[in-house]
């Protein structure tokens, strides 16, 4: 069974798509410190032209406008681009997954079919997690699904049994990069997760080191960081080797690292790669680099909008900008 849709192919030329992506992406929010510091964020999104974003001015709000927007990507796709992003999509949509579960483990079942509605998942995957009686008969139905990727999927409902949803969430999330990032992706594709991995491996051991896990963590494989040397920061248990694994990893410079500086340094750096490789008008960077600025976009928007009684500097160091 497939995991996500597989809508119509319109024959849209790639170049078509270019050319609607760029005009998408000036629209993006630029000014994200006169959002933050100058104006009201609810009356500047109001004026603005962001009701593809935000329609609601909530932070529920921004995240349908997300889901939204890459439905309206991938439906313009044509086959070529779909299965180039594929695994792109399949990562955005496990968000979608793990938000359905916690609210088939609290009974609320309306919300499932509400984030279903726009959601790229199959029919099959929204069949089971909407239909199912509760979270493990929904993991017995995941599972199967993703065993036809690979067998690393197996023993969801155990270890939810075990370990809990959290658990899952990241057994899911962590095979899917380590099983993806051994396809035949495109190279620019490959070298985004592999960052993301990086990214994930390095939040695992910061978090680790700086709040005295009981857990090791576990780093996934097939990233561009070796594990041997995130090994060894860990057994060393060195928060000064991290910090400048870091520094030299993204390019900015962490002197005292906490979990928002960490996580803010490592979303940049991969900003910045493929805000370089969108430079390419025709190119895959074009498309990758537009649906990333709308994730972050929809992250940014998150926060400023569930922070409005905050301080606005603390806001700003949240934010990826």
């Amino acid at each position: 069974m497939e995991l996500l849709q597989h809508p119509e192919d319109r024959g849209y030329p790639a170049e078509y798509l270019c050319s609607r992506i760029r005009g998408r992406r000036s629209r993006l929010i630029a000014d994200w410190k006169r959002l933050i510091f100058d104006v009201n964020p609810s009356e500047y999104l109001a004026a603005g032209n962001y009701g593809r974003v935000i329609k609601e001015r909530s932070s529920a709000g921004v995240w349908r406008g997300l889901a939204q927007e890459y439905q309206w990507v991938f439906s313009q796709m044509n086959e070529q681009l779909r299965d180039i992003f594929n695994p792109f999509f399949i990562y955005a949509e496990l968000r979608t997954l793990f938000i359905c579960l916690r609210h088939k483990k609290d009974r609320k079942a309306g919300g499932i079919l509400e984030l279903l509605e726009k959601s790229l998942l199959s029919n099959g995957v929204k069949k089971v997690l909407a239909e199912s009686i509760d979270v493990p008969e929904a993991l017995d139905g995941l599972e199967n699904i993703f065993l036809e990727r690979s067998a690393r999927f197996a023993g969801l409902k155990k270890r939810y049994e075990t370990d809990g949803l959290r658990s899952v969430e990241q057994h899911l999330t962590n095979t899917f990069l380590a099983v993806t990032v051994r396809d035949g992706l495109h190279p620019l594709v490959k070298k985004f997760f592999q960052q993301v991995i990086d990214s994930r491996n390095i939040m695992s051991l910061y978090k680790y080191l700086r709040f005295d896990s009981s857990g090791k963590p576990f780093f996934i494989e097939g990233g561009c960081v070796p594990l041997a040397q995130l090994n060894v920061i860990l057994d060393r248990k060195d928060l000064v080797a991290l910090a400048a694994l870091v520094t030299g990893h993204t390019g900015i410079k962490v002197e005292t690292p906490d979990p928002t500086q960490v996580e803010v340094a490592l979303y940049k750096s991969i900003t910045r790669f493929l805000k370089k490789a969108g430079r390419d008008p025709l190119g895959i960077g074009l498309f990758l680099d537009y649906l990333w600025k709308c994730s972050i976009e929809a992250m940014n928007l998150s926060i400023v909008l569930s922070s409005r009684d905050l301080e606005r500097e603390a806001v700003s160091a949240e934010l990826v900008m």
